[in-house]
Order: structure tokens, then sequence, then C-alpha cells
């Protein structure tokens, strides 16, 4: 009896690859591409469950980021990919904007969104004169391991280790008064 061939699509195919080799090789290189078409690179993952996810996050300082600006990263990524090759099976690249109310994990994330209000739980919150853990504070800046923050026009020095958690901050109310804090 001989073994009878399967007729196999490259999706069928199980194909097994080291994600982060993928991501180390393609980090900076994503970092770069984005950089240069004027956006900040806010995340980059990739994902392998039964289909590969590749997740790329950009951010404008000056304007939100449209449906347009996702597509134009999209397809340079996209090239990109095609020319490195990284990932040896079918994968889907998603291009989007942070979104109104991203947690800010990395003390990289409060420089990106320098200027913008947060909301933050802070540890040990009496040692930096809060009203409490819970606070809406607009980010100044980072200074070292110090995140700089406004709070009623009084500046406040918070070390990053002691912030337990941090969103942006969207006030849907001043949104629609057409107040805006996007």
């Amino acid at each position: 009896m001989g073994k009878t061939k399967r007729n196999e699509r490259k999706e069928d195919i199980r194909v097994d690859f080291d994600v982060d080799e993928v991501y180390s090789r393609m980090k900076d290189k994503v970092l770069t591409a984005v950089k240069n078409m004027g956006y900040d690179l806010v995340s980059f993952s990739i994902k392998k469950g039964k289909k590969v996810l590749v997740e790329v996050e950009i951010y404008l300082k000056d304007r939100s980021i449209s449906t347009r600006d996702c597509e134009k990263v999209s397809n340079v990524l996209s090239r990109l990919f095609d020319v490195e090759d990284p990932i040896p099976i079918s994968y889907t690249l998603l291009v989007s904007s942070p979104g109104l109310d991203r947690e800010l994990k990395e003390l990289r994330d409060f420089e990106i969104f320098s200027g913008k209000e947060v909301e933050v739980n802070v540890r040990n919150f009496e040692i930096y004169g809060l009203p409490s853990s819970h606070n809406v504070m607009r980010i100044i800046g980072v200074e070292g391991d110090v995140v700089k923050f406004d709070l009623d026009g009084k500046e406040v020095w918070i070390d990053f280790s002691d912030i337990e958690k941090a969103k942006l901050y969207f006030d849907f109310d001043r949104h629609f008064r057409g107040e805006g804090n996007l």
C-alpha cells in the first residue's frame, strides 16, 4: 500500500516559528518606517494563535489619527513585511490609533502622550500632596523615572513606580460642549 498525499494549502500547513525572534527582527524596522512617515509608534506586537496577528498602534501629537493615516502606514508596513518575509504563513496586519482611553503602561507612554489628560491611580498619594489615590491630571513630561503632572495648576512629580494604573482621559461632556480634549 502506498501513502496518499494530501492536498494542502499554505494555511493548512502547520509552520512553527518563533514569535519573539520575528518581533526582535522587525521591531526597529517597524519603528523606523513609522517614524519616517511622521508618526509615533505607540505599540507593536505579534500574536500567534489559530491565525497570526500583527498589531501596530500609531499616534500624532497635533491631530487625531484618521482611517487614511492607518491605511498609509498599513501599506508601507505591508511592503516592509513582504520584503523581509519574517512570517512564513499568512497573517493579518492591523494598524490603529491607541484609542480614547488607552492604558499607559510604560514610562515611554507618558512621554508620547505628554500634554494629554490622564486618569491616574497613585500609590502613596499622600506624600505627593494629592487629594486621593485616583486623580485626573495633565501630563507635563518625564524626567528620569519621574512623571510630571499638572493638577489644577499645581505641578506634581510622581515616581513612576508609584503609578498603579494610568489611562488616557476623555471627557465626553466637555467634548460635546465643543471644548474637546483630543
